[in-house]
Parts: structure tokens; sequence; C-alpha cells
């Protein structure tokens, strides 16, 4: 009887860690599959940064001014459709508790991003730029690092560091030049992540 007792606790120990196990890989194959959405979001903000900062130090006729603007708008209507279709629309209904809690990360940063805006200008009477974008950068650096530690992915953990470093160079430089920083730093933070992650997402697709 009492043998029979600890086999069970045993099969019971080794059903818990498999499912422990399966559990992470789904949350790591998740993640390696929203590699194609750090890619898509850091290549946008990146270009779109490269160039306010091309604006910014060359003379642009205002007709090409106005196309840049119509291709902003329309490049981020269609990244936030993608978006939404991927995470809600594309993607099964069932989500780990971890994928769960990382939108609740991004989604709150993304208030607290366009909060600071709001708060600056109603602070300083004008939305200072120079302010804003050092302040937004340190809390996408923030949902970064976070991110990487609940999924113990210490590559976006890292990206979170530079983007911190970054955010400090910006302080310290011309608004113009915190454009060109930007650029660098997302395409470093996002894109380089997103595309080890997509490639990680297919090598697991065919384990």
């Amino acid at each position: 009887m009492e043998e029979s007792i600890t086999n069970h606790d045993k099969l019971s120990n080794k059903q818990l860690l498999d499912t422990l196990k399966t559990a992470v890989a789904t949350s790591k194959r998740s993640l390696y599959e929203d590699g194609i959405l750090l890619i898509l979001w850091g290549a946008t903000l990146a270009v779109g940064f490269f160039l306010h900062y091309y604006r910014s130090t060359h003379l642009v006729v205002w007709r090409t001014r106005n196309v840049l603007d119509v291709l902003n708008i329309l490049a981020a209507v269609l990244l936030i459709g993608f978006t939404i279709y991927y995470i809600f629309l594309r993607k099964p209904k069932q989500r780990t508790y971890t994928a769960i809690s990382t939108r609740f990360v991004w989604v709150g940063i993304i208030i607290a991003h366009n909060l600071n805006v709001i708060v600056t200008k109603s602070l300083l009477d004008e939305v200072d730029f120079a302010l804003i974008h050092p302040l937004q950068m340190v809390l996408i650096g923030f949902a970064l690092f976070v991110t990487g530690g609940i999924y113990r992915y210490n590559l976006l953990s890292v990206s979170g560091v530079v983007m911190w470093l970054a955010a400090v160079l910006c302080a310290r430089i011309e608004l113009a030049d915190q454009y060109l920083i930007r650029a660098i730093a997302n395409f470093i933070c996002f894109v380089i992540p997103g595309v080890l992650m997509y490639m990680q997402s297919k090598k697991t697709a065919h384990v």
C-alpha cells in the first residue's frame, strides 16, 4: 500500500514537471512567434524617426513633406491593424499567463507613452519633444526589460538596457539628433531581436 502511494506521488510529480515544461515551451514558442511584431514595429519606427531626422537637418519641399506625412499615417494604420489581427484574430484563443501579462505590460506602456505628452503639455503649455523622447524611451526600455524577464529571454532584457542608455544619450543632445538616436535604438532593440526570435520560431516549428 505504501509503495503504491510512493509510486503515485512519483507519477504525480513527473506529470507536474511535464506540465510545467510544456507551459514553458508554449510560452517561448509564443514569444518567438511575436518576433514578427518586433520586426514590423521596429522597422516602421526606425524609418519614421530617420525621416524625421532627415527633415530636421535638410531642406525638404512641402509636397515631399505632405507625401511623407500621408505615408506615416498610412503605415501607422496598417501596422496597428495588423497587430490587432495578429494578436486577437489570428492566434489561438488559449493564451498562457505569461503572454497575458506581457500584453498588459505593453498596453500600459503605450498608455503611459501618450500620457507623457498630455502631462508635459499641461505643465509647460506646450509639448517639449526634446524632453518627451527620452522619457518615452525609458518606458519602452522598461517594457523590453520586463518582457525579457517574464519569458526568461535575456536578449530582450539587454535590449531594454540599450534603450535606457540611448535615452540618457538623447537627454544630452538636440531634438534633431534625438530622432537619429531613436531610429538606431529602435532598429537595434526591436528589429535585431525580432529577426532572431522569428528565425527561432521557424526552427521550433520544424522540431
